[in-house]
């Protein structure tokens, strides 16, 4: 069997799997509250595996792979700045789960007083942020079926698409997490047996390295791509993973806040491991072919050019799991900012039927997401047009928010400002200002005017929990359960960024 026929029999039986398995979660769904929130009963085992998925998207699998194949060690910092921030998010932020919140906005706005400024500037920013994401997710899964098998990318698009809302749609949250897991194992297997490969053609790490230029091997790449820059990618990746919304929303549904800490830490690790195995992908591919025109196909051309068949559809297989992973998590999100805080925007009232709207706010999200996806040109130019560069602004006021109570609401708004003013005028600036084209320099900006203006305005009147007294009530409405007051899991007098 030729690598084509091979690859296209995987994907095959890995989509009708994910499929069917995502319809038999469809048959568990009694109410909202299941599908958006999985009941926030998911145990530790199948959160590390849905989190551990979710970080390795297109961004890892292919942006890092490639970013090895030009500078070695330093595609390894990508992941390891995911695999970070998600284990530090763990640590700092799963007491957020006793809230019972449903998406990154309640937690944001819970910290500054319920400030409509804040909370809707949270509201739609996370919301469209996650519908570009979800959108480049689709673009990379169609980039890897257009490269893999005869389909043109438009329809690659198409059926990418269809295949991740095929996953997510059914079953809700719980499709989402549940195939998670079994995607995450195909995953670090496919990878897995990719590197012992690699590291046994090449004569191990050492024959690696003395194939590479010297600077490959430096730690993270340093000497090749240098300090500066390795800290800026490091520190935005953390900040990223701060304000996922995606990771956030796992954090909600785990079955204790404890399960949520341990989990996301425990991901975190798993990722932070799997970035010596995506550095080495990208390298092996150098050793093999240094000359390629587009480091982002050093992956593919390894697929398609060495691999044994079975090697290639088990590699390609593993990417799809990764890619749509993400995918669905991003969509999942996206339809739960809407149904909580862009449908009740736009009409001025939570929606009379949650379960069916947040269906049909799925449907939208891919359709729209798979129509961008068709005639956005390139993933890297998507994202420098596209993505908000306010991601690194809302992470900066969901720390201080947390751990600093003094921070109050006009802070934030500075930050919010002043954090992608600087981000602007460091994308714009002049070959010989290029140090302030990094993300260190808008984050310690950011932080800076918040501290500041926090520190001469008044501070925030209502606590925390009238403001989660209040959220709670709301989300009645769209998770289809009254929760009695002695359910509200609120600490009497205990302020979240006190525990």
């Amino acid at each position: 069997m030729g690598t084509h026929a091979a690859i296209a029999l995987g994907l095959t039986l890995y989509a009708v799997g994910m499929l069917l398995f995502s319809s038999f979660w469809m048959l568990k769904i009694k109410k909202s509250s299941d599908y958006v929130i999985g009941g926030r009963n998911f145990p530790f085992w199948v959160l590390t595996g849905t989190i551990t998925a979710g970080c390795i998207g297109t961004g890892v699998i292919v942006g890092a792979s490639g970013l090895a194949y030009q500078h070695g060690w330093t595609g390894s910092a990508y992941p390891i700045g995911l695999g970070l921030g998600t284990a530090l998010t763990g640590l700092g932020f799963a007491v957020m789960r006793r809230y019972r919140f449903m998406t990154l906005s309640e937690e944001i706005t819970s910290y500054y007083g319920d400030n409509r400024i804040v909370a809707e500037f949270s509201n739609i920013s996370l919301f469209l942020s996650q519908l570009c994401w979800l959108t480049v997710q689709i673009m990379g899964a169609a980039a890897v079926l257009a490269a893999v098998t005869h389909l043109s990318l438009h329809w690659s698009v198409v059926l990418a698409g269809l295949i991740a809302a095929g996953i997510a749609i059914p079953g809700g949250i719980k499709s989402v997490v549940y195939t998670d897991f079994v995607q995450a194992l195909i995953l670090l297997c496919g990878f897995g047996v990719l590197t012992y490969s690699a590291l046994s053609h090449s004569g191990g790490l050492t024959g690696l390295r003395d194939s590479m230029p010297p600077a490959y091997f430096s730690f993270l790449g340093v000497a090749s791509y240098g300090r500066w820059k390795v800290a800026g990618l490091l520190v935005s990746l953390v900040l990223a993973v701060v304000a996922d919304p995606g990771r956030r929303l796992s954090m909600y549904s785990a079955k204790s806040e404890s399960v949520a800490r341990w989990a996301m830490v425990t991901a975190g690790l798993i990722v932070i491991v799997f970035s010596v195995v995506i550095a080495i992908t990208g390298m092996y591919a150098f050793k093999l072919m240094p000359h390629l025109k587009d480091p982002d196909e050093a992956l593919l051309w390894l697929v398609m050019h060495v691999l044994p068949a079975w090697l290639a559809a088990l590699v390609v297989i593993s990417v799809a799991s990764g890619i749509v992973s993400c995918a669905s998590w991003m969509a999942m999100t996206s339809s739960t900012f809407f149904v909580r805080h862009i449908y009740p925007l736009a009409t001025g009232r939570l929606p009379q039927r949650p379960l069916l709207t947040v269906r049909l706010a799925l449907i939208g999200a891919f359709a729209a997401a798979i129509t961008v996806a068709m005639h956005a040109g390139s993933i890297v130019g998507f994202v420098v047009k596209f993505l908000p560069v306010t991601m690194s602004g809302l992470a900066i006021i969901i720390l201080l928010g947390r751990f600093w109570k003094r921070a109050t609401w006009q802070g934030a708004i500075a930050a919010l400002v002043i954090t992608p003013s600087v981000s602007l005028l460091g994308m714009f600036a002049p070959p010989s200002a290029a140090w302030l084209n990094n993300a260190v320099i808008p984050t310690l900006a950011g932080i800076l005017a918040h501290v500041i203006v926090s520190a001469v305005t008044p501070p925030t009147k209502r606590s925390l929990e009238d403001v989660v007294a209040v959220m709670q009530q709301q989300r009645q409405a769209v998770e289809g359960e009254v929760l009695p007051d002695a359910q509200l899991e609120i600490p009497a007098g205990q302020a979240a960024r006190k525990c």
